[in-house]
Protein backbone atom coordinates (compact mmCIF):
# COMPACT_ATOMS: atom_id res chain seq x y z
CA UNK A 1 0.00 0.00 0.00
CA UNK A 2 2.65 2.08 0.94
CA UNK A 3 4.42 1.24 -2.64
CA UNK A 4 1.62 2.47 -4.58
CA UNK A 5 1.39 5.75 -2.69
CA UNK A 6 4.64 6.63 -4.07
CA UNK A 7 4.39 5.27 -7.42
CA UNK A 8 3.82 8.78 -8.81
CA UNK A 9 6.58 10.80 -7.99
CA UNK A 10 8.98 9.30 -10.92
CA UNK A 11 6.80 10.68 -13.60
CA UNK A 12 6.38 13.98 -11.81
CA UNK A 13 9.84 14.42 -12.03
CA UNK A 14 10.30 12.85 -15.61
CA UNK A 15 7.64 16.11 -16.88
CA UNK A 16 9.88 18.81 -14.41
CA UNK A 17 12.55 17.85 -16.00
CA UNK A 18 11.61 18.10 -19.80
CA UNK A 19 9.68 21.16 -19.35
CA UNK A 20 13.21 22.67 -17.94
CA UNK A 21 15.11 21.28 -20.98
CA UNK A 22 12.62 22.94 -23.50
CA UNK A 23 12.60 26.59 -21.24
CA UNK A 24 16.58 26.34 -21.98
CA UNK A 25 16.69 25.37 -25.62
CA UNK A 26 14.60 28.48 -25.97
CA UNK A 27 17.01 30.91 -24.28
CA UNK A 28 19.91 29.41 -26.09
CA UNK A 29 18.05 30.01 -29.68
CA UNK A 30 16.85 34.11 -29.14
CA UNK A 31 20.83 34.42 -27.83
CA UNK A 32 21.87 33.05 -31.01
CA UNK A 33 23.41 35.90 -33.41
CA UNK A 34 23.17 35.94 -37.28
CA UNK A 35 25.98 34.91 -39.27
CA UNK A 36 27.01 37.68 -41.62
CA UNK A 37 27.52 36.83 -44.80
CA UNK A 38 31.13 37.14 -45.76
CA UNK A 39 31.60 39.37 -49.79
CA UNK A 40 35.11 39.66 -51.11
CA UNK A 41 34.40 43.24 -51.91
CA UNK A 42 37.47 43.61 -54.62
CA UNK A 43 35.27 40.74 -56.33
CA UNK A 44 33.73 42.49 -59.99
CA UNK A 45 29.67 41.94 -59.98
CA UNK A 46 28.90 40.05 -63.22
CA UNK A 47 26.39 38.79 -65.05
CA UNK A 48 26.11 35.42 -63.12
CA UNK A 49 25.12 37.84 -60.15
CA UNK A 50 21.78 38.31 -61.86
CA UNK A 51 20.73 34.72 -62.79
CA UNK A 52 18.48 32.41 -60.94
CA UNK A 53 20.93 29.67 -59.42
CA UNK A 54 20.24 25.97 -60.44
CA UNK A 55 18.26 23.49 -58.64
CA UNK A 56 14.39 22.18 -58.54
CA UNK A 57 12.70 25.91 -57.90
CA UNK A 58 15.21 27.51 -60.75
CA UNK A 59 13.32 26.28 -63.78
CA UNK A 60 10.31 23.56 -64.40
CA UNK A 61 11.75 19.94 -65.17
CA UNK A 62 13.19 19.44 -68.56
CA UNK A 63 14.04 22.83 -69.39
CA UNK A 64 17.93 23.58 -69.60
CA UNK A 65 19.85 26.63 -69.61
CA UNK A 66 19.64 29.95 -66.98
CA UNK A 67 17.07 32.41 -66.88
CA UNK A 68 17.49 36.04 -66.40
CA UNK A 69 16.28 38.64 -63.95
CA UNK A 70 14.18 41.13 -65.89
CA UNK A 71 15.32 44.54 -65.46
CA UNK A 72 12.31 46.91 -65.62
CA UNK A 73 13.33 50.83 -66.20
CA UNK A 74 11.61 53.07 -64.00
CA UNK A 75 10.93 55.54 -67.05
CA UNK A 76 9.43 53.14 -69.18
CA UNK A 77 5.90 54.24 -69.06
CA UNK A 78 3.78 54.77 -71.88
CA UNK A 79 4.11 58.14 -71.93
CA UNK A 80 7.70 57.74 -71.87
CA UNK A 81 7.70 55.23 -74.47
CA UNK A 82 5.34 57.31 -77.07
CA UNK A 83 8.45 60.52 -76.63
CA UNK A 84 5.80 62.34 -74.36
CA UNK A 85 5.45 64.05 -71.05
CA UNK A 86 4.37 62.34 -68.28
CA UNK A 87 1.13 62.60 -67.54
CA UNK A 88 1.72 65.41 -64.38
CA UNK A 89 3.68 67.27 -66.66
CA UNK A 90 1.15 67.22 -69.77
CA UNK A 91 -1.71 68.28 -67.14
CA UNK A 92 0.18 71.15 -65.89
CA UNK A 93 0.60 72.30 -69.70
CA UNK A 94 -2.97 71.42 -70.84
CA UNK A 95 -4.71 73.99 -67.60
CA UNK A 96 -2.21 76.95 -68.96
CA UNK A 97 -3.57 75.94 -72.35
CA UNK A 98 -6.90 76.26 -71.38
CA UNK A 99 -6.29 79.62 -69.70
CA UNK A 100 -5.36 80.81 -72.66
CA UNK A 101 -8.06 79.93 -74.99
CA UNK A 102 -10.51 82.25 -74.29
CA UNK A 103 -7.85 85.01 -73.59
CA UNK A 104 -6.03 84.83 -76.62
CA UNK A 105 -6.34 87.29 -79.22
CA UNK A 106 -6.64 86.85 -82.52
CA UNK A 107 -3.34 88.54 -84.45
CA UNK A 108 -1.42 87.27 -86.69
CA UNK A 109 1.98 85.98 -85.54
CA UNK A 110 5.32 85.79 -86.71
CA UNK A 111 6.73 82.07 -85.40
CA UNK A 112 8.17 79.30 -87.16
CA UNK A 113 7.15 75.76 -87.82
CA UNK A 114 8.46 75.14 -84.56
CA UNK A 115 6.46 77.19 -82.33
CA UNK A 116 6.12 76.25 -78.28
CA UNK A 117 3.04 75.31 -78.80
CA UNK A 118 3.72 72.86 -81.57
CA UNK A 119 6.64 71.31 -79.81
CA UNK A 120 3.71 70.93 -76.57
CA UNK A 121 1.74 69.70 -79.18
CA UNK A 122 4.01 66.61 -79.76
CA UNK A 123 5.21 66.55 -75.98
CA UNK A 124 1.32 66.04 -75.25
CA UNK A 125 -0.37 64.83 -78.37
CA UNK A 126 -3.44 63.59 -75.69
CA UNK A 127 -4.41 67.05 -73.92
CA UNK A 128 -7.03 68.57 -76.30
CA UNK A 129 -6.40 72.25 -74.90
CA UNK A 130 -2.61 71.94 -76.04
CA UNK A 131 -3.61 71.11 -79.20
CA UNK A 132 -6.33 73.96 -79.89
CA UNK A 133 -3.78 76.69 -78.64
CA UNK A 134 -1.44 74.98 -81.29
CA UNK A 135 -4.17 74.92 -83.82
CA UNK A 136 -4.28 79.11 -83.23
CA UNK A 137 -0.77 79.33 -83.14
CA UNK A 138 -0.16 77.74 -86.52
CA UNK A 139 -3.31 79.17 -88.88
CA UNK A 140 -2.71 82.73 -87.20
CA UNK A 141 0.77 82.33 -88.50
CA UNK A 142 2.30 84.56 -91.21
CA UNK A 143 3.20 83.97 -94.42
CA UNK A 144 4.18 86.89 -96.53
CA UNK A 145 3.95 86.83 -100.02
CA UNK A 146 7.65 88.05 -102.07
CA UNK A 147 7.93 92.05 -101.91
CA UNK A 148 7.05 93.44 -105.49
CA UNK A 149 5.79 90.24 -106.48
CA UNK A 150 4.32 90.45 -110.40
CA UNK A 151 3.00 87.93 -112.61
CA UNK A 152 6.01 86.54 -112.80
CA UNK A 153 6.59 85.58 -109.64
CA UNK A 154 7.18 82.09 -108.30
CA UNK A 155 5.14 81.44 -105.44
CA UNK A 156 5.19 77.60 -105.34
CA UNK A 157 7.50 77.45 -102.28
CA UNK A 158 5.10 80.23 -100.89
CA UNK A 159 2.23 77.85 -101.92
CA UNK A 160 3.86 74.10 -100.58
CA UNK A 161 4.57 75.77 -97.02
CA UNK A 162 0.77 77.40 -96.78
CA UNK A 163 -0.15 73.64 -97.46
CA UNK A 164 1.77 72.09 -95.26
CA UNK A 165 1.25 74.36 -92.46
CA UNK A 166 -2.67 73.64 -93.26
CA UNK A 167 -2.36 69.92 -93.01
CA UNK A 168 -0.67 70.08 -89.73
CA UNK A 169 -2.98 72.13 -88.30
CA UNK A 170 -5.86 70.15 -89.17
CA UNK A 171 -4.41 67.15 -88.03
CA UNK A 172 -4.16 68.57 -85.04
CA UNK A 173 -7.71 69.29 -85.05
CA UNK A 174 -8.68 65.87 -85.71
CA UNK A 175 -6.71 64.60 -82.65
CA UNK A 176 -8.12 66.92 -80.46
CA UNK A 177 -11.56 66.12 -81.37
CA UNK A 178 -11.35 62.57 -81.46
CA UNK A 179 -9.53 62.89 -77.97
CA UNK A 180 -12.77 64.80 -76.54
CA UNK A 181 -15.16 62.22 -77.97
CA UNK A 182 -12.95 59.50 -76.49
CA UNK A 183 -13.22 60.67 -72.65
CA UNK A 184 -16.96 61.86 -73.07
CA UNK A 185 -16.05 65.88 -72.80
CA UNK A 186 -18.82 67.93 -74.64
CA UNK A 187 -16.75 70.73 -75.24
CA UNK A 188 -15.69 71.80 -78.65
CA UNK A 189 -13.00 74.57 -78.27
CA UNK A 190 -14.20 76.06 -81.54
CA UNK A 191 -11.91 73.42 -83.79
CA UNK A 192 -14.65 73.55 -86.05
CA UNK A 193 -14.31 77.24 -86.75
CA UNK A 194 -10.45 76.94 -87.11
CA UNK A 195 -11.21 73.63 -89.52
CA UNK A 196 -12.85 76.28 -91.71
CA UNK A 197 -10.15 78.60 -91.72
CA UNK A 198 -7.76 76.07 -92.59
CA UNK A 199 -9.86 74.69 -95.35
CA UNK A 200 -10.96 78.37 -96.49
CA UNK A 201 -7.39 79.29 -96.90
CA UNK A 202 -6.42 76.06 -99.57
CA UNK A 203 -9.64 77.08 -101.21
CA UNK A 204 -11.76 74.43 -100.48
CA UNK A 205 -14.52 76.71 -100.24
CA UNK A 206 -17.11 74.20 -99.69
CA UNK A 207 -15.37 72.64 -96.97
CA UNK A 208 -15.10 76.04 -95.22
CA UNK A 209 -18.93 76.44 -95.59
CA UNK A 210 -19.44 73.04 -93.69
CA UNK A 211 -17.21 73.71 -90.86
CA UNK A 212 -18.20 77.26 -90.41
CA UNK A 213 -21.94 76.21 -90.05
CA UNK A 214 -20.96 73.35 -87.75
CA UNK A 215 -19.02 75.76 -85.78
CA UNK A 216 -22.45 77.64 -85.61
CA UNK A 217 -24.69 75.41 -84.41
CA UNK A 218 -22.19 74.77 -81.58
CA UNK A 219 -21.46 78.01 -80.70
CA UNK A 220 -17.94 77.70 -79.24
CA UNK A 221 -16.71 80.80 -80.63
CA UNK A 222 -17.95 84.67 -81.11
CA UNK A 223 -20.97 84.92 -83.38
CA UNK A 224 -19.43 88.21 -84.98
CA UNK A 225 -16.31 86.48 -85.95
CA UNK A 226 -17.81 82.99 -87.29
CA UNK A 227 -20.57 85.17 -89.06
CA UNK A 228 -17.75 86.96 -91.04
CA UNK A 229 -15.31 83.86 -92.35
CA UNK A 230 -18.92 82.50 -93.38
CA UNK A 231 -19.32 85.63 -95.72
CA UNK A 232 -16.42 85.10 -97.05
CA UNK A 233 -17.05 81.54 -97.59
CA UNK A 234 -20.45 82.39 -99.59
CA UNK A 235 -18.80 85.33 -101.15
CA UNK A 236 -16.40 82.88 -102.84
CA UNK A 237 -19.01 79.92 -103.65
CA UNK A 238 -21.08 83.17 -105.74
CA UNK A 239 -23.35 83.64 -103.00
CA UNK A 240 -23.72 87.30 -102.78
CA UNK A 241 -27.41 87.49 -100.90
CA UNK A 242 -26.18 85.25 -97.99
CA UNK A 243 -23.00 87.06 -97.89
CA UNK A 244 -24.18 90.66 -97.37
CA UNK A 245 -26.32 89.75 -95.18
CA UNK A 246 -23.70 87.86 -93.04
CA UNK A 247 -21.06 90.79 -93.70
CA UNK A 248 -23.57 93.72 -92.58
CA UNK A 249 -24.37 91.56 -89.47
CA UNK A 250 -20.66 91.20 -88.97
CA UNK A 251 -20.22 95.12 -88.49
CA UNK A 252 -23.14 95.55 -86.53
CA UNK A 253 -21.98 93.06 -83.61
CA UNK A 254 -18.38 93.27 -83.79
CA UNK A 255 -17.01 95.26 -80.77
CA UNK A 256 -15.83 98.72 -81.89
CA UNK A 257 -11.92 98.14 -81.03
CA UNK A 258 -12.20 94.67 -82.62
CA UNK A 259 -13.96 95.60 -85.93
CA UNK A 260 -11.46 97.03 -88.42
CA UNK A 261 -11.11 93.13 -90.21
CA UNK A 262 -15.25 93.54 -90.24
CA UNK A 263 -14.89 96.78 -92.12
CA UNK A 264 -12.64 94.96 -94.64
CA UNK A 265 -14.79 91.98 -94.89
CA UNK A 266 -17.69 94.37 -95.89
CA UNK A 267 -15.68 96.07 -97.95
CA UNK A 268 -15.07 92.83 -100.04
CA UNK A 269 -18.39 91.78 -100.22
CA UNK A 270 -19.29 95.55 -101.52
CA UNK A 271 -16.66 95.56 -103.98
CA UNK A 272 -18.27 91.88 -105.85
CA UNK A 273 -21.87 93.35 -105.48
CA UNK A 274 -20.87 96.19 -107.63
CA UNK A 275 -21.42 98.93 -104.70
CA UNK A 276 -18.24 100.48 -105.67
CA UNK A 277 -18.78 103.49 -103.64
CA UNK A 278 -19.84 101.80 -100.84
CA UNK A 279 -16.66 99.56 -100.97
CA UNK A 280 -14.48 102.27 -101.62
CA UNK A 281 -16.02 103.88 -97.99
CA UNK A 282 -15.37 100.89 -95.72
CA UNK A 283 -12.39 99.91 -97.60
CA UNK A 284 -10.39 103.48 -96.75
CA UNK A 285 -12.00 103.55 -93.22
CA UNK A 286 -10.55 99.96 -92.45
CA UNK A 287 -7.15 101.09 -94.05
CA UNK A 288 -6.96 104.20 -92.50
CA UNK A 289 -7.91 102.75 -88.69
CA UNK A 290 -5.01 99.88 -89.50
CA UNK A 291 -2.44 101.87 -89.72
CA UNK A 292 0.26 99.01 -89.52
CA UNK A 293 -1.76 96.95 -91.92
CA UNK A 294 -1.77 94.11 -88.94
CA UNK A 295 -5.74 93.66 -89.08
CA UNK A 296 -5.24 93.00 -93.17
CA UNK A 297 -1.98 90.33 -92.21
CA UNK A 298 -4.47 88.45 -89.73
CA UNK A 299 -7.64 88.30 -92.41
CA UNK A 300 -5.20 87.05 -94.73
CA UNK A 301 -4.32 83.90 -92.73
CA UNK A 302 -7.68 82.75 -94.00
CA UNK A 303 -7.90 83.76 -97.17
CA UNK A 304 -6.62 81.35 -100.21
CA UNK A 305 -3.42 82.95 -101.95
CA UNK A 306 -5.40 84.41 -105.03
CA UNK A 307 -7.41 86.50 -102.82
CA UNK A 308 -4.83 87.79 -100.85
CA UNK A 309 -3.85 89.16 -103.83
CA UNK A 310 -7.03 90.33 -104.43
CA UNK A 311 -7.19 91.96 -100.96
CA UNK A 312 -3.85 93.97 -101.53
CA UNK A 313 -5.15 95.12 -105.13
CA UNK A 314 -7.89 96.59 -103.79
CA UNK A 315 -6.56 98.21 -100.79
CA UNK A 316 -3.19 99.78 -102.83
CA UNK A 317 -6.02 100.89 -105.52
CA UNK A 318 -7.77 102.44 -103.12
CA UNK A 319 -4.66 104.16 -101.64
CA UNK A 320 -3.66 105.10 -105.01
CA UNK A 321 -0.79 103.49 -105.18
CA UNK A 322 -0.87 102.99 -109.05
CA UNK A 323 2.49 101.04 -108.77
CA UNK A 324 2.44 98.64 -106.13
CA UNK A 325 -1.88 97.95 -107.15
CA UNK A 326 -0.95 97.65 -111.41
CA UNK A 327 1.82 94.80 -110.15
CA UNK A 328 -0.60 92.94 -107.75
CA UNK A 329 -3.09 93.20 -110.45
CA UNK A 330 -1.15 91.54 -113.01
CA UNK A 331 -0.36 88.72 -110.43
CA UNK A 332 -4.13 88.13 -109.62
CA UNK A 333 -4.89 87.27 -113.22
CA UNK A 334 -1.99 85.65 -113.65
CA UNK A 335 -3.09 83.04 -111.27
CA UNK A 336 -5.73 79.91 -113.01
CA UNK A 337 -8.24 80.33 -109.66
CA UNK A 338 -10.47 83.40 -110.38
CA UNK A 339 -13.35 82.98 -112.84
CA UNK A 340 -14.49 85.24 -115.45
CA UNK A 341 -16.73 87.72 -113.09
CA UNK A 342 -13.95 87.74 -110.85
CA UNK A 343 -11.31 88.29 -113.79
CA UNK A 344 -13.63 91.10 -115.12
CA UNK A 345 -13.82 92.72 -112.16
CA UNK A 346 -9.93 93.30 -111.53
CA UNK A 347 -9.67 94.56 -115.21
CA UNK A 348 -11.71 97.28 -114.39
CA UNK A 349 -10.10 97.91 -111.24
CA UNK A 350 -6.94 97.62 -112.91
CA UNK A 351 -7.95 100.15 -115.93
CA UNK A 352 -9.12 102.90 -113.52
CA UNK A 353 -5.60 103.24 -112.70
CA UNK A 354 -4.42 103.82 -115.98
CA UNK A 355 -4.49 107.47 -117.49
CA UNK A 356 -6.15 107.91 -120.56
CA UNK A 357 -3.92 109.56 -123.30
CA UNK A 358 -4.71 113.38 -123.35
CA UNK A 359 -4.76 113.82 -126.82
CA UNK A 360 -6.78 111.21 -128.88
CA UNK A 361 -6.73 112.93 -132.42
CA UNK A 362 -10.09 115.19 -132.02
CA UNK A 363 -12.03 117.56 -130.07
CA UNK A 364 -12.52 116.46 -126.34
CA UNK A 365 -15.52 117.83 -126.37
CA UNK A 366 -18.50 118.76 -128.82
CA UNK A 367 -18.54 122.82 -127.52
CA UNK A 368 -14.62 122.65 -128.84
CA UNK A 369 -15.24 120.85 -132.12
CA UNK A 370 -18.20 123.31 -133.30
CA UNK A 371 -15.51 126.38 -132.05
CA UNK A 372 -12.49 125.17 -134.53
CA UNK A 373 -15.17 124.90 -137.40
CA UNK A 374 -16.05 128.30 -136.62
CA UNK A 375 -12.54 130.28 -136.97
CA UNK A 376 -12.72 133.39 -138.44
CA UNK A 377 -10.51 133.51 -141.91
CA UNK A 378 -11.05 129.52 -142.41
CA UNK A 379 -14.82 130.13 -144.02
CA UNK A 380 -14.59 130.74 -148.07
CA UNK A 381 -16.51 133.18 -149.82
CA UNK A 382 -18.62 131.76 -152.11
Amino acid sequence: MTLARFAWVPFVALLVLIHQADALGRKVVAKRKPVPIKHDAKAPVTKEATKIPDGPDARPPGVQGEREIPVVEATATVWAQAGSRSWTGCSTIASEAENQLWTYSEQANGYRETHHWGIQAGECPNAPEVLTLAVRSELLRRFDLPAELDETTDLSEFETELALSRDRALAWIDDAEAELMRRRDPRTLGLEYWRGRALLSLGDIDGGLAAFERAMRARSVEGWKLRGMLALAELYAGNLDPALELAHRTLVDAPRTDNVIAYYILALVLDRAGDTAGAAQRMQHARDRDGDGSQMRTLETALPIHERLYLRAYAQTMRKDESSALRLWAAYLARPEPEDPERRLAERHQLSLRPLPRNLGGPATAAEGRAAANKPGDSKAP
